[in-house]
Formats: structure tokens, sequence, C-alpha cells
């Protein structure tokens, strides 16, 4: 608001003043400053090595430093109050800092850090989930913009004042002496440079005692390390408790782990080989991964796996060929899990017509008919992710109009598909005497998304069982004798009226439930057109 005038920046900081200097107001506002600074020495504290990613450097940092930086405007604005001396206002406080460089330096730093902090913690706990992409260029103009016409505010309002009316930042010797009794001792005579001193020494004795705690816990540690010997010839010395992945990194040992240690993959695997002592049991993570691969006894997941004891494991289960380092000590490789749409699309009778046609007539008519497919997929929002042979596999991606929207929009597009195949063939029965029969199979859920191959062949594609699942409704359909065979999950979102269909409970190969699948036809899907 500083930007519009001093007057209007004042209606609202007296709006602020009102939230703010309540009692609960009071107690939720300090309390954060007062808990992220806790949570800062925690994170220092705990800190096992000074090896770590730059973000949780910048934050820890940050978070260390935030108290300093905001203490002269806390102090300032707030404490006088607290004694009945002068309320600040924006046109004092612009002045001030027009008049004394160092407080503006420290002003303008502490909205820097402050919001970069909040910027860095709101990413790490929203980036992972599946809506954010769709908001993210909002979110980073936000960022940009927010303390940009923050700081152009006190520019431009700095600009209308005259400096040269600053005045000092007051004396608390001139204040009452009590306020609400006497937890302030009367013979207190400090002004508030004093004060912020008094401050600055509490904060470094704080520092102080967790460095020197967290040295005494080191060396106690020491007593505690293990030995976790690679059978590549590495060799790492770590806490008790730590994972065999974070060894690695400790330890700057390439390690692989495609979805970056959180258990949702197995290319981190290891080999125990030898060990001094019993390996603590699998959780429940390591447990449904490793029993979904069918992994032998000896065979661990390094990013859950933390031994007590000396051991000695062989990490090479698992290497990228071709020295293809890309997930190695970093963040996946673009995959990211996120909810889908995934679209089968196949010829019922191509093997027939392939038999009976010139080679050149199966590329006309291939390339005729992956037209209708593309068009329609498009037009719908979804993308085609490869061809495969006579089919298609196709992905369409939630907006921000959500999941029941995208399942429409396929629907809608594989009655696109049927309808302009029939228009199609009344051409190829004439040219060509063949009828082309569409065979479709739709399923809804989380797949991971990402760059799948090595170097220039390297696509972005999905991976998972949505797509297996899709993959085989379109072998359903045509066992059936059916236009389009789509999951449950993707008729109760689409939340489309579809009675007369045909629904069967069927076992999938590879999965040990059966899945409840609607039948429809080439006349039932054309209702969703």
């Amino acid at each position: 608001m500083l930007l519009v005038s001093e007057e209007a920046a004042g209606h609202v900081l007296r709006v602020f003043k009102v939230i703010w200097r309540n009692p609960l107001g009071a107690i939720v506002l300090y309390g954060a400053f007062i808990i992220h600074f806790l949570l800062a020495l925690r994170s220092l504290y705990l800190m096992r090595h000074f090896d770590m990613r730059i973000g949780k450097m910048v934050q820890l940092g940050f978070g260390l430093s935030l108290p300093i930086l905001i203490s002269a405007h806390v102090i300032s604005a707030r404490l006088p109050i607290l004694f009945a001396g002068p309320d600040s206002r924006y046109d004092t406080v612009i002045r001030f800092m027009w008049s004394d460089s160092l407080f503006a330096f420290r002003m303008f730093a502490a909205i820097f850090v402050a919001w970069i902090h909040g910027c860095i913690g709101l990413y790490s706990a929203i980036s992972h989930r599946e809506w954010y992409q769709r908001f993210a260029n909002l979110f980073f103009a936000a960022a940009v913009i927010v303390p940009t016409l923050a700081l152009a505010g006190i520019v431009a309002s700095g600009q209308r004042l005259d400096p040269a009316t600053a005045g000092d930042r007051g004396d608390l010797s001139t204040l009452p002496q009590e306020l609400h009794g006497n937890w302030i001792a009367q013979s207190l005579n400090l002004d508030l440079s004093q004060i912020e001193r008094h401050f600055f020494i509490i904060l470094a004795a704080c520092c102080a005692v967790v460095l020197v705690l967290s040295i005494i816990r080191k060396s106690r540690q020491k007593e505690l390390e293990i030995a976790i010997t690679y059978t590549h010839g590495a060799f790492v010395r770590v806490p008790r408790g730590t994972s065999v992945l974070e060894a690695s990194h400790i330890g700057h040992i390439d390690h692989y782990s495609a979805c970056g240690g959180k258990g949702r993959c197995s290319t981190c695997r290891v080999r125990v080989v030898e060990t001094d002592g019993p390996l603590p049991p699998p959780n429940a993570i390591e447990q449904a991964t490793l029993g979904r691969i069918q992994a032998q006894p000896d065979v661990r997941l390094s990013c859950q796996l933390r031994p007590d004891y000396d051991l000695v494991v062989d990490q090479q289960l698992l290497v990228p060929k071709g020295g293809d380092r890309r997930s190695l000590n970093d963040e996946p490789n673009g995959g990211r899990e996120k909810e889908i749409l995934v679209m089968f699309s196949d010829l019922r009778n191509f093997t027939t017509i392939s038999e009976s046609s010139l080679p050149y007539d199966i590329v006309f008519l291939l390339n005729s008919y992956f037209a209708i497919l593309v068009q329609a997929i498009e037009a719908a929002g979804g993308r085609v992710d490869k061809y495969i042979g006579d089919g298609v596999m196709a992905i369409f991606d939630i907006d921000k109009r959500g999941a029941s929207d995208v399942c429409r929009r396929a629907l809608g597009a594989a009655a696109r598909i049927v309808a302009e195949t029939k228009k199609l063939n009344k051409t190829l029965r004439k040219d060509f005497s063949v009828d082309l029969e569409v065979a479709i199979g739709m399923h809804y859920g989380p797949a991971i998304v990402g760059l799948v191959g090595y170097g220039k062949v390297a696509t972005l594609t999905a991976i998972g069982d949505t797509v297996n699942v899709a993959s085989r409704l379109e072998n359903v359909a045509k066992q059936f004798n059916a236009a389009v065979a789509v999951s449950e999950t993707v008729m109760l979102l689409a939340d489309l009226p579809h009675e007369g269909m045909s629904t069967q409970l069927i076992a999938l190969k590879g999965r040990r439930v059966e899945m409840r699948v609607l039948l429809i036809s080439a006349e039932q899907i054309a209702r969703y057109r």
C-alpha cells in the first residue's frame, strides 16, 4: 500500500495492529518466531554432517539469521508500546530507514530472508502434491512480484518523505517504569540499542550452547559409529541409525535411487554380504517393496536399512547401463507420481487385414486410422504417448478442472474415435474391402511420469499399474467384443449415466483382486460424444 500513499498504508496497518496486538495474536505471532528459531537450533544440533544440499543449508542459515534481522523492527515498533511510549507509524519508520543506512539494510535483508525462507518451506511442503504443477507458474510469479512490490513501496515512500525530519529511536528511561506489575525492574535504564545488544547476546549464547551440545553429542557418537564397506572398495563411517543410502551420500559414493530414497522403488537395493550383528527387520514400506519384487532374503532397500553394526554390502545390483548416472545422489530425473488417465486403442482385426493387403496399402490404412486417433485424443486434451504397432497409448493429465472432467473428456475421445472409424470404413470398404474395428481400454489412477530411456532416445512416458491395467482392459474389450472397456473408477469419476451397459468382474493378468469393468458397445459409447 505504500505505493499508493502513507495514508492508505496506515489504514492497513491499523487492521494488522488489531489482529497482532491482541493477546491471542501476539501469542501466535511471537510464538511462531520462537518455534522457528528453536527448530533451527534443533536442526543445527541434529546435523550429522555439513555436506547438505543447498536448499537445506539456505533454510538453516535463514532460520538462524531471521531473529537478528527482525529484532530492530520488533524492538523499535513493539517494545515502546508496552511502556506507553509512541506508537510506530510508517512515516517514522521510513524516515529512520532513510537516515540510518544500516537499519535500512537490515530491514531490506529481513524482507528478503523471511520471504525466501518461507518460499523454500512452502515449496518443500507442497511441491510433491499432484496439483502443484498446475499452479507452479502462478506461485513463482507471486514469489517474485510480492517482495518486489514491497521493496518498491518502501523506496517510493522514502522518496516522498523528507529524511531530514528523521528522529531517534526513543529512550526507555523516559517511559513509565511499570506496566501491569513490576516484571521489569524499576532500576532499568536502557535505550533500545542496549536492549538489542542484550538480545543479540542471548541469541549468541543459545547458538553457543547448541554448538557445545552438538560437539559433545558427536564426540559420544564416535563411539557409536559403524563402518559400511562396499564390495567395490569404498568405505564410510556413519552414526548408528544412518541408512545405507544416506551413508553413500555422506561418503560421496554413487548410489542409484530413482525415487529419491522414499521407498517407492527398489532401485537402491543392496545385497548384504556380511554383518557383525543382526539387522533391523524391514519396515512395512520395505516389506511391501521387497515382496513385490520377490527379493532374496539378503537383499534390502538401502534407503530403509538402518544398521546398528558394521556390515559389507554390494550396491551394484542396479546401475544404469552405459554410464548413465542421472539419478545418482540426485533428485529423481523428472519422474513424479501423479494421477492420470491412460487409454490404449488397438485394431481388433489388423492381423487378418495385414495378411490380405499390400504393404503400402497397410501404411495408408494405419496413417488414416492414426489421424483419427490423434485428432480425437488431442481435441480432448490428451496426448499420444507412443505407437505400438497398430495401437496407440495416450495419457490424459489432470488439470485445474479435476479428475471428473478428465474422465469425461477421455470418454468423449473414445466416442469420437469409434464414430470417425465408422465413417472411415465407408471409404475403406469401397477401396480396400476392409472394415476397421476399434478396441479401447481406459483406466484412471497413479503412475510414475518421467523420462525413460537413455541419451537422445529418452522419452517422457508413464509406467506403473495404471498403465498395465489400461492395456489389459484393451484386451478385455477384444475378448468380449466391446468397443470400449473402462474400469469402474473411470465411470464413477465421470459421473455419467451408464444404464444398460454390461458390468463384469474380471480377473486381470498380474492382479490378485478382480476388477469391476464396464463393457461399452459402439452404439452405447456414442452417447458421450
